[in-house]
């Protein structure tokens, strides 16, 4: 009877080990399975945003549509619309009170791991000043600025070096000169008021020192700057800089400049 009794002790035993295996197993997954769809969730995001709004894109350079105005009336915040010609980078641009609201909140300011691309709240939003900073999240799979990295090859820096920022009123033509790799605590590229003549030469000479590659003729005092900054990887404070030079202007019938 004894051997009888623990034996059926031990079975139990077993069982119990074995269904508690069983259980910790349909756990990892389960929760693998959560943390595929998660991922996937996240990478999505930014794209489902972007279909949703490209339609408010503005449609030419004859006028800033009708849609675009719309998507401005939904949120004050948005004061442009970036497009880097031959990536994936074409979204509009808002300013926060701060550099921290956007990082986490879409365009029309619903929670979001991707966070929008966004203006540095010191700069002017009509962007008239000499140097300009904007952001956006470096995300996986080529979404809001992940496309920066593909500057840093220089086949691709060399070909591809157009690009459009619509403002209210105005359409900048923008060209690209040169790719940084920098620190996110760096005094010169994330700062916005530069006034003096010397201090903005110090600024170029700053850029050119940081520059993995440069191309056309020198920037100057004369040129107004436009600076698309990202994380890097690999590397906590890490960051890329495209500078983009305003190469030309045009004026837009019809819209009421702020």
């Amino acid at each position: 009877m004894e051997r009888k009794a623990e034996y059926c002790l031990t079975q139990i035993f077993h069982y119990l080990v074995n269904g508690l295996a069983a259980i910790v197993f349909f756990c990892c997954i389960a929760y693998s399975g959560y943390a595929l769809w998660d991922n996937w969730s996240i990478l999505k995001e930014p794209d489902q945003v972007r279909e949703d709004l490209i339609r408010y894109k503005p449609a030419n350079e004859e006028e800033l549509s009708y849609s675009f105005q719309e998507l401005k009336a939904m949120n004050p915040d948005v004061c442009g619309w970036l497009t880097l010609d031959h990536t994936k980078i074409d979204y509009p641009v808002v300013q926060g009170t701060d550099n921290f609201e956007y990082l986490e909140k879409d365009v029309l300011g619903n929670p979001s791991v991707a966070g929008s691309i966004f203006l540095d709240a010191k700069s002017d939003r009509n962007f008239h000043d000499f140097y300009t900073v904007i952001m956006g999240h470096h995300m996986q799979g080529r979404k809001m600025f992940g496309d920066i990295d593909l500057y840093t090859d220089v086949s691709f820096f060399e070909k591809n070096t157009t690009g459009t920022l619509y403002v209210e009123g105005r359409i900048l033509k923008l060209e690209t000169v040169a790719i940084l790799k920098a620190d996110a605590y760096d005094k010169y590229v994330y700062r916005t008021d530069w006034k003096e003549k010397e201090e903005k030469e110090e600024l170029i000479r700053h850029i050119y020192e940081l520059a993995v590659h440069t191309r056309g003729q020198r920037l100057t005092v004369e040129d107004q700057m436009i600076a698309l900054s990202t994380c890097s990887s690999g590397n906590t404070n890490g960051r890329h800089l495209l500078i983009c030079k305003v190469i030309k202007e045009n004026t837009v019938e019809g819209s009421e400049t702020e």
